[in-house]
This record gives structure tokens, C-alpha cells and sequence, in this order.
């Protein structure tokens, strides 16, 4: 009896192993999926046992490690309450605190007025300034009015203020005495009427409506009209005598060292236009006014000159943080995009080209009044400047332009300490008041954190502490080491042998 009972318990025990065997592998199959090199099943293999995705977990840099969260929790806790900083690791949220407070971005905020204008304008668009006339050019003579017209170029400069420029900031600039060049080698020679300044491309306003007096008197900024030379300033200071080009000195009050801006800075730039043409010895009988092109006539293009494309404007804005053609620019964008050449006409297509990435002004994620950041009214999340910086759409122009921390520059000097510093590309900035940094961070094996952090200490009279511990975050972010990603693994299939 018992030489029959052992063949059936070990028969039992057989099935029953291969039973749970085939469960185990059918669970594992709906599961895990299969891994074959060529979508085929090896023999004898109905599904491999081991699926890379179970190693995700083990693969990923880990969100487990309590240390080094603990100890950026710690940092953010020694920052003033209004700080926010945003970490995400490709698309996936890393870390953060405060996400959801608004806080003031100062000059951060000129990044979404680039992206917005890479959008809406492109980086190949152009600024035309252009002379024209009522009446043709007849036997090297207008008989009548020219029209010094403006097509918004900021960065229309005179060799005068050009040479205020400090040594080692971008001089990218149109240089207008060229237009007054092209005139006179086209024949002209006589103007029987005035040069007439024309800036209605925009709208009239100098300055942004909303800006309080104290930020127009800080000398931060110039005029912001469709026609203007020099930033709309008609007084500079000089840190050395002006060069007296084309016949045309540098407007300088020898008693005073501020700067002025002009009432009316379409009237300045005819004044200096006629200057320009009068000492390439062009007669123009009448004194120069502004006021626009007459509507219903017929009108001659004499010539024009066109300013360098906006990707070069992106860099100008940010080596120099220009605030004044960042507006202006603002400006162009709602001509193009409805016409109505204002602050307010484009901060709605701003709003629009956000929206298409995930911000929306109606979530409290971002108020915005300006396009510099200088209104002190202006604020936003962290997550605002994470979402742009980590969009599809945006993300290429950032990853060109910013600089890394192996660049000369100050993002050299902070992180000169941290291993292979050319891993931190970002923006930097701030004001007494408020620090900003944000970008992206390669932590290695193709995997990149994109960061952003915004403190303000109202009142503060600098901002070095807030940089100390901006400093300390950032530091701190790129010592993260990524894992094995999935692909470095490389397992082979399983086969039978």
C-alpha cells in the first residue's frame, strides 16, 4: 500500500508545482511584460521570468533618501517666509517647497517676455526704421516734409551713447547714422521741408502706465515710443569725453552727471537726424517736429535700415538685463499679435503662449504687469519658471541661451566649488530685496533636473544673504547622482539552452 501511496503524493506534488510555475508565469506576463531582443519568444519559453520594469524603482535616482531632502527642507527653513523653489526630474515633480505662494520674480519675468516673443515674432524678426515722403526724390531734391519713421527698434544708438556702453557689455545696436549715409549716397541733397519723427507703430505712452513715480525717476530705464535714439535719453553721463561723430555732439549738461529723458523722443530723434544729414552737408530748410505720416497719400520709401535679428536681441537682453528694450519688446509683440502696440496688448499674448504650456493667470499662478519684472506689483510661483523651462516648446531656446557655471561670469565665481560646474546652466538675477536662480542641472546618465528658486526680504537693503542660500540650495541640488537608467543595464533575453 504505502509503494502506491508514494508514486501519488510525489505525481501530487509534481502537478502542483507546475500548476503554481505556470500561475507565476502568466501573472509575470501580465505584469512585467516580456524583454527578447527581436519581438520573438525563445523556445521552450513561454514568458521570461525577470522584466526590466521591476527595476525602475532601483534604477531611477532614488525620491527615498531621506537625507538629502532632509537637508534641503532644513535650508528652506532658514530663508525668509516668501521663498519658493521648484525641482522637477524630466517630467516628474522632485521636490519643492512653498510651490504655491506668488512671490516677486524681478527680472526673471523677462524670461517669459523672450519666450513669448520667440513665439509670437521668431527669432529672424526685424526692426525697420524707414525715411519716407509724400513726394518722390526729384533731381536729388524732396520738395516737401521727410519722415523719419519708426518700426520700434530699441536699440537705435549713436556713437555718443554707444560710448557709455560699459567695457564688457553686449553694444549690439543699429547704427542709425547709416540711414542718414543711404539718403546721401541715393542723391539726396536738399529737403525743401522739415525731418518729421513718426513713433505712432506704438502707443504714446513713455513709460508703463502702472509704473510707480520712484521706479520712472530711478534712472533704470529710458522712454519706450516706436521712434527714439539713445533709449529716449537726450542727457547721459559720459565716463569720458564723447566722440563727435557725422557733425553730431553728445547732448551733455557739463553741470549735472544724471541722465535726462526726453518730453517727446520722436521730436529728439528728427532733431538728431537732421543733425546727421545736415553735416553730410544735406540742406533741409525747415526745423524739425513730430507728428505722423499723412493718412490717404501717396507715400515714397527713400530708404531704410534694418536692425539685427531678435535671436541677437535675446542675448543683448540678457547680458545686459535691458530693461528698456525688454518693454519695448513687450510693445512689438502686441503690435504683431492684435495690433495694438502696448504693454497691455502684449502681456494678453503672453498670457495665451503660457496657457499653451500649463500657466494660467487665473490659477493665482502668475501676475504680471509689466515685462522686465521692475513693477514691484509683478509676482509668480516657482512652478511658472519650472513649466517654461522644462516645456517642449521652450525648452531648446533656455538650454541655449543661459550660460553654465564653467563660463566667465558670476555663476563661475559661486559655484567654483562644485564638481564639473559646466553641469549648471541658469539664470541669475535679483535686486536688493529678492534673488532669482533658475535652470538645469545634469546630475549624469542623461537625466537632468530643471530648478527654479525665488526668495524676497522685504526691506532688506542687500540681497547677500538670500544669494548664500541660494547658493547653498543649488550646491546642494547638483551633488544628486543619477543611477543606472534602464538602458545602461542592457540585459539579454532569456534563452534555452
Amino acid at each position: 500500500m504505502r509503494r502506491i501511496v508514494m508514486p501519488i503524493l510525489l505525481l501530487a506534488v509534481a502537478l502542483a508545482s507546475l500548476f503554481g510555475s505556470n500561475q507565476l508565469s502568466d501573472q509575470l506576463h501580465d505584469d512585467l511584460g516580456e524583454v527578447a531582443m527581436d519581438d520573438t519568444v525563445p523556445p521552450g519559453v513561454g514568458t521570461p521570468l525577470v522584466s526590466t520594469r521591476r527595476l525602475t524603482s532601483m534604477l531611477a535616482p532614488s525620491l527615498t533618501e531621506p537625507g538629502f531632502f532632509d537637508t534641503l527642507d532644513g535650508l528652506m527653513a532658514t530663508g525668509p517666509t516668501s521663498a519658493c523653489v521648484h525641482v522637477a526630474l524630466e517630467d516628474r515633480l522632485f521636490y519643492e517647497s512653498s510651490a504655491n505662494i506668488q512671490v516677486m520674480p524681478s527680472e526673471a519675468l523677462l524670461l517669459l517676455t523672450l519666450a513669448t516673443a520667440h513665439q509670437e515674432l521668431g527669432p529672424d524678426h526685424t526692426f525697420t526704421t524707414s525715411v519716407q515722403s509724400i513726394v518722390p526724390l526729384e533731381d536729388r531734391v524732396v520738395n516737401g516734409d521727410i519722415y523719419l519713421v519708426g518700426g520700434g527698434d530699441p536699440l537705435l544708438l549713436t556713437p555718443a551713447f554707444l560710448a557709455t556702453v560699459e567695457e564688457g557689455d553686449n553694444r549690439l545696436h543699429t547704427p542709425i547714422e547709416q540711414l542718414a549715409q543711404d539718403l546721401v549716397d541715393d542723391g539726396l541733397a536738399l529737403v525743401t521741408g522739415a525731418v518729421v519723427g513718426d513713433a505712432t507703430r506704438y502707443d504714446g505712452l513713455l513709460y508703463v502706465g502702472s509704473w510707480p513715480e520712484g521706479t520712472i525717476e530711478s534712472e533704470n530705464i529710458g522712454t519706450l515710443l516706436a521712434l527714439q535714439f539713445d533709449d529716449g535719453w537726450v542727457q547721459f553721463p559720459l565716463s569720458e569725453p564723447a566722440p563727435e561723430a557725422d557733425g553730431v555732439a553728445a547732448q551733455v549738461d557739463e553741470e549735472t552727471s544724471g541722465y535726462v529723458a526726453a518730453e517727446n523722443p520722436p521730436f529728439y530723434a528728427a532733431a538728431l537726424f537732421d543733425d546727421m544729414l545736415e553735416a553730410r552737408d544735406v540742406v533741409i530748410r525747415r526745423s524739425p517736429r513730430s507728428e505722423a505720416v499723412p493718412d490717404g497719400e501717396e507715400v515714397y520709401l527713400l530708404a531704410s535700415i534694418e536692425s539685427a535679428p531678435l535671436s541677437d536681441y535675446y542675448r543683448q537682453i540678457l547680458d545686459n538685463r535691458d530693461i528698456e528694450t525688454t518693454e519695448m519688446l513687450l510693445k512689438e509683440i502686441g503690435r504683431v499679435t492684435s495690433g495694438a502696440g502696448s504693454t497691455q496688448g502684449g502681456l494678453q499674448a503672453m498670457k495665451t503662449v503660457l496657457a499653451g504650456i500649463g500657466v494660467n493667470d487665473e490659477e493665482s499662478q502668475f501676475r504680471q504687469v509689466d515685462g522686465s519684472g521692475l513693477h514691484p506689483d509683478n509676482g509668480a510661483t516657482c512652478p511658472v519658471f519650472t513649466s517654461l523651462l522644462a516645456s517642449e516648446e521652450f525648452s531648446p531656446l533656455f538650454r541655449e541661451l543661459l550660460p553654465t557655471a564653467a563660463d566667465p561670469g558670476p555663476l563661475r565665481e559661486r559655484f567654483a566649488g562644485v564638481d564639473r560646474p559646466g553641469r549648471i546652466s541658469a539664470f541669475s538675477g535679483g535686486s536688493s530685496d529678492t534673488t532669482v536662480m533658475m535652470g538645469y542641472i545634469d546630475i549624469g546618465r542623461g537625466q537632468e533636473l530643471t530648478f527654479a528658486f525665488i526668495a524676497n526680504q522685504q526691506g532688506a537693503e542687500d540681497n547677500q544673504a538670500l544669494k548664500e542660500l541660494e547658493g547653498r540650495i543649488v550646491t546642494h541640488l547638483a551633488s544628486l547622482e543619477a543611477k543606472p537608467s534602464l538602458d545602461d543595464i542592457q540585459l539579454e533575453p532569456l534563452r534555452s539552452g
